[in-house]
């Protein structure tokens, strides 16, 4: 007969152990639970999260975008605030002040904020050579090669200018052969804008019809869509690698292998004394800063390889073709929508340019109004909405709050370009806030800017200028530019992707 203190025993021990694991269990729940809940103190304010999707439900689940809704919140926690943009991520900061942007992106500052990368970027690609996501020394040595390599290219000068009108008369080649006919206006005007980059990186231009260029345009399109800040690719990094991406992955893949290919050939048959292009002043660069290595024991090798460079010309290509693009495309729907901004547009085209010759930068200060309606469309429509993600690299003060290291900090541009207390009605069009009274003159707005600030605004802005100028101006010296029979006039409600793109749509282009 078993021993009734024994099982007494039994029980109690039982008993015992249960409670320990029933204390380690709730012990557990409560530290993650304070975790998730607990503020670091004197963080900027911002819209209560929940514990894990931070404010993750609240933005996918809004009818706007996210840039809407975080200008909205701006408005309410003030220019500075903290958002739990993903699940599972620390909160992050979001600020909506241009002289705060400013401030934190100056060269003072460099040592509190650096480039960060979206979760999905270093999956895609090795960042080591990028324009875009590189940082530290190698950041700064690849944007004074770019500004440098740009000069070259002829950016700024009539060179390039050529090269422009030259594009844009294909352009309207391929415009004509719709004969009236309604089309969409995306791919020719892809094309168009990429033999730019093209020809500068590549030291050549594509075919209209050739089918690579296609698939290029096509591939950078795909990665652009799964790289913007609420696609649930970015969100669900993790899952680049399984059958849900495959589809990015390939695209990747063959833009990757294309550009390699490039580079090889142009190594290959590389000339000191002839250069074509970027990739060819990119491996003089990298060869003489070899040879000043090799010469000085003691000199730094250089930080940037020849294997790094299709990483920069995939960033050149990327950029230079998507954003404008669809700042043209913006601009093309905005004139659907007020028609009798484009009859002012070729008003002012017909006194200064004529119809005998193309547009030229030379006819930019004589021409406002066009100036203040592309401006306009960049305010309103801008298709960089946030510049690129930086992350604090140490605890620092920030308009009296506690920046902790290691934070996620997104400036949105599109709300300082549509603030109310700086643009008066700002979600109306109107060119004109652009003009002196007398019409004369383009105004200069502090918080226009539409290519970013600071030391990592865009490398290119200098050349979308001069192209989305020239562009405009010899596609409206052209062409009106109207709606199908039928069609209703477009909401321009856009897209987030990586970029903020117009829906697509379909226009008529009457020849003039």
């Amino acid at each position: 007969m078993a021993n009734p203190n024994s099982a007494l025993s039994f029980l109690s021990f039982a008993r015992t152990a249960l409670n320990l694991q029933s204390a380690a269990i709730f012990l557990l729940i409560f530290v993650v639970v304070l975790k998730l809940f607990r503020r670091p103190k004197n963080l900027p304010p911002g819209p209560w999260q929940w514990p894990f999707l931070g404010n993750f439900v609240a933005l996918t689940r809004s009818k706007k975008h996210a840039h809407e809704v975080l200008a909205e919140w701006a408005r309410r926690y003030g220019s500075v605030m903290s958002v739990g943009l993903r699940p599972a991520g620390a909160p992050a900061i979001v600020v909506s002040d241009i002289g705060i942007a400013k401030e934190l992106l100056s060269r003072q500052w460099e040592h509190h904020v650096e480039r960060s990368w979206s979760p999905l970027t270093p999956k895609i690609a090795d960042v080591r050579g990028s324009f875009v996501w590189d940082k530290g020394e190698r950041a700064k040595e690849q944007r004074r090669f770019g500004l440098g390599a740009f000069r070259k290219m002829g950016v700024g000068k009539k060179s390039l200018e050529h090269r422009i009108n030259e594009e844009a008369r294909y352009l309207v080649e391929s415009i004509e052969a719709e004969k009236n006919r309604p089309f969409d206006p995306n791919l020719p005007i892809h094309k168009a804008v990429s033999n730019i980059i093209c020809s500068i990186s590549f030291g050549s231009r594509f075919d209209y019809d050739d089918p690579k260029f296609k698939n290029l345009l096509d591939s950078m399109r795909v990665v652009f869509e799964n790289e913007g800040i609420s696609s649930w690719a970015n969100t669900f990094s993790f899952l680049y690698h399984t059958p849900f991406l495959a589809k990015l992955r390939e695209c990747v893949r063959f833009v990757k292998e294309y550009i390699e290919t490039v580079v090889q050939d142009h190594q290959d048959s590389y000339d000191e004394n002839d250069f074509r292009d970027i990739i060819d002043i990119h491996i003089a660069d990298i060869k003489g800063k070899e040879q000043i290595g090799s010469r000085v024991a003691t000199g730094p090798a250089p930080t940037i390889t020849h294997q790094h460079i299709w990483r920069g010309i995939m960033d050149l290509f990327a950029a230079g073709t998507d954003t404008t693009s669809n700042t043209l495309l913006w601009l093309i729907s905005f004139v659907l929508k007020y028609p009798e901004v484009q009859e002012k547009i070729q008003q002012e085209i017909s006194e200064v340019v004529g119809s005998n010759r193309q547009p030229s930068c030379e006819d930019r200060p004589s021409m406002p109004y066009t100036n203040a309606v592309i401006n306009e469309v960049q305010r309103l429509r801008p298709v960089g909405i946030m510049a690129l993600p930086y992350e604090t690299t140490e605890e620092f003060q920030l308009k009296g709050y506690t920046i902790p290291k290691g934070r996620k900090v997104f400036i949105n541009l599109w709300a300082m370009m549509n603030d109310p207390k700086v643009w008066d009605r700002p979600e109306e069009f109107n060119p004109g806030r652009f003009l002196s009274e007398d019409g004369k003159t383009v105004i200069q707005h502090e918080t226009f800017i539409p290519f970013s600030t600071g030391r990592r605004s865009c490398l290119g802005e200098g050349l979308a200028k001069t192209e989305l100028f020239l562009f405009a101006t010899n596609l409206f010296q052209r062409f009106t530019f109207m709606l199908p029979p039928g069609a209703s006039k477009p909401e321009l409600k856009g897209i987030l992707h990586l970029t903020f793109v117009p829906e697509p749509f379909k226009v008529r282009a009457i020849k003039r």
